[in-house]
C-alpha cells in the first residue's frame, strides 16, 4: 500500500512515483529552457518551480508493507 507522509521522504520512493517525479522535472525543465530562449521569463520561472516542487512532493510517497502475522511466516 502506498502512503503519503512526512516520514516517507526518507524512505524508498516507489518506482511509479519516481518516474512521475522525474517526468515532471524533465518536462517542466524543457518548458523552462524554451521559455528562456523565447524570452518568456515569467513562464520559465513558474515552470521550473512547478517541476521542482512536483519532484520533491513525489519523494513523500512510500510503500507500507502489509503487517505480517506469525501465521503468514513460513519456516
Amino acid at each position: 500500500m502506498t502512503k503519503f507522509s512526512w516520514k516517507g521522504y526518507w524512505q524508498t520512493t516507489p518506482l511509479m512515483f519516481r518516474r512521475i517525479g522525474d517526468a515532471l522535472l524533465g518536462i517542466f525543465s524543457i518548458v523552462s529552457v524554451s521559455s528562456v530562449i523565447t524570452e518568456h521569463k515569467d513562464l520559465a520561472v513558474v515552470s521550473l518551480i512547478i517541476g521542482i516542487v512536483g519532484k520533491i512532493l513525489t519523494n513523500f510517497f512510500s510503500d507500507n508493507p502489509e503487517p505480517t502475522t506469525p501465521e503468514d511466516q513460513q519456516d
